[in-house]
């Protein structure tokens, strides 16, 4: 009998050592799977960088502009900016450098304004040809011959009368004039283009049709090149 109960205590012993020994191995095999899981996770960002990046962004609500065609936009701007200022400088005898100037804020304010830059240079070679210090017999200045008086909550907002012979101040407040215009006349240019040249109720003007030609030649300069 006692040599049987001493089998048995054994028996029993051996049991609960075998479970206890399964079940401190368990965590361990959990924790080792665990493991092997990220490091394939690792693997697989290392090799796919730019996905999981271009992912994480997405996740956040922000799109990225594939490097490419950022540069084939910058590059296709810089195209139309050499053009307009390569005709401007031949047509109207300004350094280049000036031309540059001019084009690069009309393309600016015409972003800004919803205005194309080649309507707003037309405008600028038919009330200046391009003397960005010009001022008029009634007091209108700078390139876009730009009326103070009448713009004056405008003017004030560029800093007065003396900034209208900034080029960029200039051209940004008198293509937001012309936009204005535009708006006023449910989009009809020729009555824009009237209202700027302050001859909307004169019975006839040869305005529009002035800096309509000079518009038409800028587009085919920038078709062109």
């Amino acid at each position: 009998m006692e040599f049987t109960e001493c089998v048995k205590d054994r028996l029993t012993l051996t049991l609960k050592s075998g479970l206890l020994c399964a079940v401190m191995l368990m965590p361990a095999t959990t924790l080792a799977q665990s493991l092997e899981t990220v490091r394939g996770e690792e693997a697989t960002n290392a090799t796919h960088p730019v996905t999981v990046a271009t992912a994480a962004t997405e996740q956040r609500g922000v799109k990225l502009i594939p490097s490419d065609t950022a540069s084939a936009a910058a590059s296709a701007q810089q195209r139309r900016i050499a053009r307009l200022s390569g005709h401007i400088q031949s047509r109207y005898q300004i350094p280049d450098y000036k031309a540059q100037q001019i084009v690069a804020a009309a393309i600016r304010s015409g972003e800004t304004h919803q205005v194309e830059p080649e309507l707003i240079l037309a405008i600028i070679a038919v009330e200046s040809t391009f003397k960005e210090r010009a001022v008029s017999r009634v007091g209108a200045r700078g390139l876009m011959q730009v009326m103070p008086g009448p713009h004056s909550s405008k003017v004030r907002e560029i800093g007065g009368r003396h900034a209208l012979f900034d080029p960029a101040k200039n051209i940004h407040t008198g293509a937001r004039i012309l936009a204005d215009y535009l708006d006023n006349q449910s989009g009809n240019l020729r009555r824009a283009l009237l209202r700027y040249n302050g001859s909307l109720h004169l019975r006839r003007s040869a305005y529009p049709e002035k800096v309509m030609r000079v518009y038409r030649d800028l587009q085919q300069a920038t078709i062109e090149g």
